[in-house]
């Protein structure tokens, strides 16, 4: 099997007088497979760059028990319980430090990978395979910062090769959506999480509900309609031939450039209203309500254990410590944990360090992850795992996979959770997951209209 992106990448500046989605739009529809990551809003150290790419040299299917390997209508099968160790081999090693991404892996990681490296119970049956990958060896990057647009390729310029069709967007339909859970028996499983904190088993966890619809049509013009309703610092569309994955995420999961690792815990939310003193109010309530920050507290201690199990020993620190960053529709409690990555580790190590995200999952970790497979109803598939890319020169950069619309073979589904802890009210948790999934189902009724 051959290994890409040993060479320096090439770059070819584009003067395009069309935005990255516009570009995106003409191209992807041509293939199967293509993703678009965009940075629009947010704290500028989130919102740096725009990444494209199309139709992946190779696509790799990690299951619990061995990987599927496409390339060109080929189809191989190597078994394995660890296929983050086969995708690490297809990738060269760039020292092109230019651009966090320019080429690499580009994909999706499922919540229920988790399984892949913690022995928690698969009551619900996980979907599989619980990873997919393409390699791309080339693509279009915009740099927000200094409103550069360029074409990048490693092995061949395929550019003026791309099929490239018109700017029209199709009809997007999708019936109405039904809740797994209503709040009668949200409440119950919120009152039994509350008595595993009360008992001492954990101090957090974060429970889901689903909401699914049937849809068809085009799904960039879901897309489009998201990225106008909740601009967000990573907004992604992710075709995987019958999977989109169309997300409006504020949250990082990991991010390694050179030898530093980041991660960036988020919790504690109030809304953003036109009222600038209302806002300042907001923001003033929010960072001094003890049980927020309670709860943040919690969470920057898990995230800094995570990464501090791959980074040099003393170089763990938080960055910044519970700042009130705005994003588009809402402001956060954020902080910015940082550490050096130890020379025998490297970005899949720190990706399984700490995935899934604490603020997904719950503190104790993996005790929470148990009880969430006991009281939740379903499998979370690709929910709450992570969106994002292993680049060719050791960088990677993902967002957990929250505030996103997962579409396949006409099947979609939303989901929201919210954190419970000790002094947690059922009827508010109830409420803050139909606040979280709202702007996605009002980007479907929207495009559908």
């Amino acid at each position: 099997m051959d290994t890409f992106g040993k060479t320096q990448a090439k770059v070819v500046p584009l003067d395009l007088s069309e935005n990255q989605f516009q570009i995106y739009n003409k191209i992807s529809r041509n293939y199967s497979h293509s993703f678009l990551f965009e940075s629009l809003t947010g704290p500028e150290v989130l919102a740096e760059t725009s990444v494209m790419g199309f139709d992946p040299k190779i696509i790799l299917k990690g299951y619990s028990e061995k990987v599927e390997i496409i390339e060109n209508g080929k189809r191989t099968t190597i078994k394995t319980t660890e296929p983050f160790g086969e995708l690490k081999k297809l990738l060269g090693k760039s020292n092109d430090q230019t651009y966090r991404y320019l080429g690499g892996a580009v994909g999706v990681v499922n919540y229920d990978a988790v399984r892949l490296v913690e022995n928690i119970a698969d009551t619900h049956g996980a979907s599989q395979p619980l990873m997919e990958f393409g390699i791309y060896d080339d693509g279009i990057l915009y740099d927000k910062i200094h409103e550069k647009l360029f074409y990048f390729y490693h092995d061949e310029n395929r550019f003026d090769k791309l099929v490239i069709g018109d700017d029209s967007f199709g009809e997007f339909h999708s019936s109405d959506v039904t809740a797994n859970m209503d709040e009668v028996k949200y409440s119950e499983i919120v009152n039994k999480a509350k008595k595993y904190i009360h008992d001492g088993d954990i101090f957090q966890v974060v429970l889901s509900r689903k909401f699914a619809f049937d849809t068809d049509g085009d799904n960039l013009t879901l897309y489009k309609t998201l990225r106008k309703l909740n601009p967000s610092p990573y907004m992604y569309h992710l075709k995987q031939d019958s999977k989109t994955i169309i997300g409006a995420s504020p949250e990082m999961l990991v991010r390694i450039t050179g030898d530093k690792v980041e991660t960036f815990p988020i919790a504690g939310t109030r809304k953003i209203t036109d009222d600038e003193e209302k806002n300042k109010a907001l923001s003033e309530e929010l960072i001094h309500d003890e049980k927020e920050l309670a709860e943040h507290t919690m969470l920057v201690d898990l995230g800094r254990n995570d990464i501090g199990r791959v980074c040099r020993y003393g170089t763990v620190h938080p960055e910044s410590l519970m700042e009130i960053k705005r994003f588009s529709h809402v402001q956060h409690i954020v902080s910015h944990v940082v550490g050096n990555l130890a020379p025998e580790n490297d970005m899949f190590d720190a990706f399984q360090a700490v995935f899934p995200a604490g603020t997904v999952s719950g503190a104790p970790k993996v005790r929470a992850m148990e009880i969430i497979d006991e009281l939740e109803t379903e499998a979370r598939g690709p929910y709450a795992g992570a969106v994002g890319y292993f680049s060719y020169n050791g960088c990677c950069d993902f967002a957990i996979a929250i505030r996103s619309i997962f579409i396949e073979n006409g099947k979609g589904f939303v989901q929201s959770g919210a954190g419970i802890v000790s002094d947690s009210v059922a009827e508010n948790e109830f409420k803050e997951t139909e606040h979280k999934a709202g702007a996605m189902l009002q980007a479907l009724k929207e495009a559908a209209s």
